[in-house]
């Protein structure tokens, strides 16, 4: 094996323990050589002085045409930063998603298809198919959560569930017994 495929698939296992490591812990803390590591994996199976021999440089090139990946990840993250959420909503990062999501789709239409703009235009026939079993798939989960009845408010806790809820994060979290 040549040292460059060697630096390909160690590039491939430095992006897997890189998303590994970046799952680990709670959500909102992630841990934070997770996301470095896997960069510095795809860095290392991206960048690379000769051609990798054949089996690499077929993940290469598939790596290299899925480049698309990109501004749709970050455009599903705007989209969904920007999206209401408790009837507050950012328009400008929701923009921002879209378009950048509509930049992916091109790009991805151009380098699956190798189409030019014009072999793309006739290619956005199939979009109002798409766009009438998204609305039919959002329309589906509308009418499904209206169907479902709201819960009735919970009954408050008892004395002897409110002190068995207080033992258990003293215990976890360290608290002391004293303090009330």
């Amino acid at each position: 094996m040549s040292p460059w495929a060697l630096q390909v698939w160690l590039g491939f296992a430095l992006c897997i323990i890189g998303i590994g490591m970046h799952r680990t812990g709670p959500a909102f803390s992630r841990h934070r050589f997770g996301a470095p590591v896997a960069l510095l994996g795809l860095a290392l199976m991206l960048v690379h002085t000769h051609e990798p021999p054949e089996p690499e440089a077929g993940l290469v090139l598939s790596m290299i045409d899925s480049l698309w990946v990109a501004p749709a990840v970050f455009g599903f993250a705007l989209v969904l930063m920007g999206a209401p959420l408790y009837w507050k909503a950012r328009p400008a990062t929701l923009l921002a998603g879209w378009l950048l999501i509509a930049v992916a789709w091109y790009v991805a239409y151009l380098s699956i298809a190798g189409t030019s703009l014009t072999d793309f235009l006739p290619a956005l026939t199939a979009l109002p198919g798409a766009a009438l079993a998204l609305a039919v798939f959002a329309l589906c989960v509308r009418t499904a959560e209206r169907m479902v009845p709201p819960e009735s408010e919970t009954e408050p806790l008892t004395e002897r569930e409110q002190r068995y809820v207080e033992s258990v994060l003293k215990r976890h979290l360290g608290g002391d017994s004293d303090e009330s």
